[in-house]
Order: C-alpha cells, then sequence, then structure tokens
C-alpha cells in the first residue's frame, strides 16, 4: 500500500486525484487550508470509500511550521510517505502587472513559490530518513515559458516551480529520492474559472471556445496521472497529460466532436 499526502486536496484536482488514489487501494492523508475545507473533503471520500485508509490535516503551506506537522501527522497515521505531491496553489484575476493589487501578488509568490520550497524541503528531510519517496510537482500555465497577456503573477511563480523541481533533481541525486513533475493542462475547476475575466464578452467567448476544445474535468485528469505516479521510478519524471500531439488532435477533430465542458 504506498502511502500518499496532497497538498491543496480538499477540492478540485487534489481531491480528484486523492479519491483515485484511495480507489486503488492506497493510503491517503488530504489537505486543505483550513481545517473546515479538510473536514469537508474527508467526509466526501469516506463516504465515497468508507473502506479506504485515509485521514485529513488542515495546512497552510506559507506556513512552514504547519507543512512540518503535515508530515509528522502523516508519518503518525500511516507509518511514513512515499509520495508527497505539492499541489496547494492560488491564481490571480486576469489582469496586467500593474493593475494587480501586491497583496495578491504576494499571496501568489508565498503559496505557489514559497509554499512549494517547504514542501520539498519538509519531504526531502522526511524521505532521506526513511529511506525512500517521491516528491511530485504540479506545474500549470508559465512552466514552459509561454505568456497569457493577464497572468504573468502565476505564470511567473509556475516557471519558478519548474526550476525548482529541475534543481531538486540534480541536489537528490545522492538520495535515491524521485523527484517529478506533473502537467496537468486546463482544466474546469473553480481556480481556473475564478482567473478569468468575463466582463469582455468577446474575450470571454474566445476564452470558451478554447476551453471547450482543450480543458478537461479534474476527474478525468486524475484518472490519468494517478497510475502514473505509482508506476514512477525514473528521476526527474514528467508526466503530461495535455501534450502537443493531443493538442493538435483536438484542433483537428474539434468541427467533429463539438465538446462542450463548460456549462453557462
Amino acid at each position: 500500500m504506498q502511502r500518499i499526502v496532497i497538498t491543496g486536496s480538499s477540492r478540485g484536482l487534489g481531491l480528484a486525484l486523492a479519491r483515485e488514489f484511495l480507489a486503488r487501494g492506497c493510503a491517503v492523508v488530504v489537505s486543505g487550508s483550513t481545517k473546515e475545507s479538510t473536514d469537508a473533503a474527508v467526509s466526501i471520500l469516506r463516504k465515497e470509500l468508507p473502506s479506504a485508509t485515509l485521514d485529513g490535516a488542515a495546512c497552510d503551506v506559507t506556513v512552514f511550521e504547519q507543512v512540518e506537522a503535515l508530515w509528522e501527522r502523516a508519518k503518525e497515521a500511516l507509518g511514513g510517505v512515499d509520495h508527497w505531491i505539492n499541489n496547494a496553489g492560488v491564481g490571480q484575476p486576469m489582469r496586467p502587472i500593474w493593475a494587480i493589487e501586491p497583496a495578491v501578488m504576494e499571496s501568489v509568490v508565498r503559496t505557489d513559490v514559497l509554499g512549494v520550497l517547504y514542501g520539498a524541503r519538509v519531504a526531502m528531510h522526511g524521505m532521506t530518513a526513511q529511506g525512500s519517496g517521491a516528491v511530485w510537482f504540479m506545474e500549470g500555465h508559465g512552466s514552459d515559458g509561454r505568456i497569457i497577456d493577464g497572468l504573468s503573477v502565476y505564470g511567473a511563480s509556475k516557471r519558478a516551480l519548474r526550476y525548482i523541481a529541475a534543481s531538486l533533481v540534480v541536489e537528490a541525486k545522492a538520495t535515491g529520492i524521485l523527484i517529478g513533475t506533473l502537467s496537468p493542462g486546463i482544466m474546469i475547476t473553480d481556480f481556473t474559472m475564478g482567473q478569468i475575466d468575463r466582463s469582455n464578452r468577446g474575450a470571454w467567448e474566445r476564452t470558451k471556445k478554447v476551453f471547450n476544445i482543450l480543458a478537461d474535468n479534474p476527474e478525468t485528469v486524475a484518472a490519468f496521472l494517478a497510475p502514473r505516479i505509482l508506476a514512477a521510478h525514473k528521476r526527474g519524471a514528467h508526466i503530461a497529460w495535455l501534450t502537443g500531439r493531443k493538442i493538435i488532435c483536438r484542433f483537428l477533430t474539434a468541427p467533429l466532436l463539438k465538446r462542450s465542458v463548460i456549462e453557462e
């Protein structure tokens, strides 16, 4: 039984991954930023999978002591951690840099960069002590350097995340700890939809058209990622759902398939 911790798993892809791992017989600790969100996620999963090995612990990943406490909770509940998935993140409103409040900038950088660094530090300490494990980083827009007008701060944080992961592959070489990245593509979640500015009707219609071609529900992505995470064995593993080939195929078949994943 593989033991898994997922930060930011009270909703969206994190929750879908937890559900998928539990269904595959893994032991999982879910974690939201608040006790209320974490308890709600645990309640949902226990109703769906009553015999699963499941625990929950709230964790604000911007507070190092809480990240340490999450590891200790998982160690106590599961006996150790085989996979630590740095999934927690926050987004930004779709605006240019000069229109973003400093508090929003700070929140994105603290959660999406510093929170990831804290998670990596804690997981590496714990896994080197136990002699094995895997640390995963959740990529997003900006990881590959592409630019979308209005997502500069979030994109910069994800670009930094890829650098952190690549650096850790080198630094952890002698430890035997697997370091990997996950690329989920575009998903229809509260997180994603909350970043989109719908005040410009024309821009929203164009965005909706692209999303209906390329986006997926988190459950679909989780079903793809989970078994590949469990089977991974190569340092620097990169597991991508929405590949370049898949993007081309979807655009070519869009007139025939007429996918519709966004509800009005």
